[in-house]
């Protein structure tokens, strides 16, 4: 039960725990973060959908850093993901609500920019950044400088702030449960977002292979837009024709000129963000390009395989390997590790 003096407190900070068995060196590196909100000033609930054997395991180190609860049913997406603005709204003492994955941390500064810009904003988006940042989290940091350069807010950021007034009509949507979809969300149902570029919100790179099985979902973001589906799906055809028409050189050229583009974009973005921003994340902006220009056919294949496993099954062909892994393709989790993130 909320208590008043819960929800006197400057806002709610409400994290995921992504990780439902993550080591006690990680558990107790998030409680060192949570407990500088909580002296801070904030109402910290932990959301943690794992076993009762493991809630309770975490249990001994989070409950001292905040409220640690498991959500029930009606907050829950999905393929057992948490909808994480209905239990933030359920679990929530305060108005304002901010919302993050547990990779992220807020400096107390950042904490109080958000609380004023929720006085004046439904939804709050800031801009994250990496730190610390390594070859593959600066090409995240290349992505989120193309993205500054070519519109001002911040795309499928891991964390927002929200008023619980804004939740309005959400309940007669859908559930989802991966945060970088949530703000969307609530913008769906009529509520006004707020793109904080210049709020600033450090977020850890996490391991590369969270990286790598990111990057088919991140791809499939880009199904929504024709012309960045169009885009990134063409680079490659594109290059294989010159090739196959002018040879290497000609190629050559038109991916120079590709790199040479979205090295000026990320230049663009990195105005007024140069002290989170380093100089070699422009450069490594090409990087990302290139990547998701392969990652888009991945993520198409993704798409259509369980297509292919149920044409293999209607036709009886139970043996193939296609039809051996339906089961697997069906049940694969896509709910975000935090890391979206970014």
């Amino acid at each position: 039960m909320v208590t008043n003096a819960l929800s006197e407190r400057r806002c709610s900070y409400v994290v995921r725990v992504q990780n439902a068995a993550a080591s006690t060196t990680d558990l107790r590196d998030l409680a060192h973060y949570l407990s500088t909100l909580g002296v801070a000033g904030c109402d910290v609930v932990l959301l943690d959908a794992a076993s009762p054997l493991q809630f309770e395991i975490n249990g001994r180190i989070l409950r001292w850093v905040g409220r640690h609860v498991k959500p029930g049913p009606e907050q829950c997406a999905g393929g057992g993901g948490i909808d994480i603005i209905r239990a933030a709204g359920t679990f929530a003492a305060c108005e304002k609500v901010i919302v993050a994955t547990d990779d992220v941390r807020y400096s107390v500064e950042a904490i109080g920019q958000m609380c004023e810009l929720l006085e004046m904003h439904e939804v709050v988006e800031p801009q994250d950044y990496l730190d610390p940042l390594p070859w593959w989290g600066g090409v995240e940091a290349g992505r989120m400088l193309i993205q500054r350069g070519v519109e001002p807010k911040p795309d499928h950021g891991t964390t927002f702030g929200f008023r619980r007034g804004a939740l309005r009509a959400l309940w007669a949507l859908g559930s989802v449960s991966t945060v970088e979809a949530q703000s969307r969300r609530l913008a769906a149902v009529g509520a006004e977002i707020h793109a904080a570029g210049d709020v600033f919100v450090r977020r850890e790179a996490g391991p590369f292979s969270d990286w790598l099985s990111a990057r088919p979902r991140r791809a499939a973001e880009h199904f929504t837009s024709p012309f960045e589906s169009a885009l990134f799906f063409s680079i490659l055809p594109l290059l294989i024709l010159l090739t196959t028409l002018g040879g290497l050189r000609l190629a050559g050229a038109c991916a120079g000129t590709i790199a040479f583009g979205a090295v000026g974009m990320a230049l663009h973005g990195r105005a007024g963000a140069t002290a989170f921003f380093p100089m070699r994340a422009c450069f490594l902006a090409p990087l990302w390009v290139f990547e998701r220009s392969v990652s888009v056919y991945w993520a198409l294949f993704r798409a259509l395989r369980p297509s292919m496993d149920a044409t293999g099954d209607l036709a009886g062909d139970s043996g193939s390997p296609i039809s051996s892994g339906a089961a697997r393709t069906g049940t694969e989790g896509d709910s975000t590790s935090t890391r979206g993130i970014h």
